[in-house]
């Protein structure tokens, strides 16, 4: 589990300098954040429910509301993040991030840090989408190469079928041609020698003297 002391690490590492403004939310930090999470950007501004830290790491974005009784988590994921817009004025600036599932509008007077939090969003969020699209490809070329080894084999699976066919076709048809020639030549074995009988059969011969 990360504790506090790692937290803080992780956020001399990207030059963020700590202060009273966002310190409750960056307590909630260990209880958030998993064991192979690192912060890679923080920062400190506004949204619809007031003051609040947005952290962006390797795995996902976080908006960390934390007030006296109440306390705000939202977790966005890279993958379902659609568009990341920015944009700044002559005091502060703006990102306004939506996803499939939400939209966030987050603002702070720094400037550079928030614009650079928008191009790390905007960076994993590619990054992301790239991942899925390839794992997809993958995931069809696989499938259809086990329906084409698939295929290839009911077809010879079938040829094989259908040479035993033909072969036993074949063997009973040359038993049955063998079969009518015995019968053939025991009929005729059997038949009794006939002759035509005329009108005189069967009358006693005379002869004239």
């Amino acid at each position: 589990m990360v504790n506090l002391k790692q937290v803080k690490q992780q956020l001399d590492k990207i030059g963020f300098r700590l202060s009273l403004i966002g310190q409750s939310e960056i307590n909630e930090l260990p209880a958030i954040l998993m064991d192979n999470e690192n912060i890679q950007q923080l920062v400190v501004g506004r949204y619809s429910g007031g003051f609040a830290v947005l952290c962006a790491t390797n795995l996902r974005l976080l908006l960390i509301d934390k007030k006296l009784l109440y306390l705000n988590i939202e977790d966005i994921s890279y993958d379902m993040i659609a568009e990341v817009d920015y944009g700044h004025q002559f005091i502060g600036a703006t990102i306004h991030i939506c996803s499939f599932s939400k939209d966030l509008k987050f603002q702070s007077l720094k400037k550079q840090q928030l614009r650079i939090l928008a191009n790390f969003v905007q960076q994993k969020s590619v990054e992301a989408r790239q991942r899925q699209t390839s794992d997809n490809t993958n995931t069809v070329r696989s499938n259809f190469a086990g329906q084409r080894d698939l295929g290839f084999t009911a077809i010879q699976s079938f040829k094989l079928n259908d040479l035993s066919d033909i072969s036993k076709n074949w063997s009973l048809k040359n038993s049955l041609q063998n079969n009518n020639k015995n019968s053939l030549f025991s009929n005729n074995a059997t038949l009794i020698s006939r002759r035509r009988i005329g009108r005189y059969d069967g009358l006693p011969l005379t002869l004239k003297s």
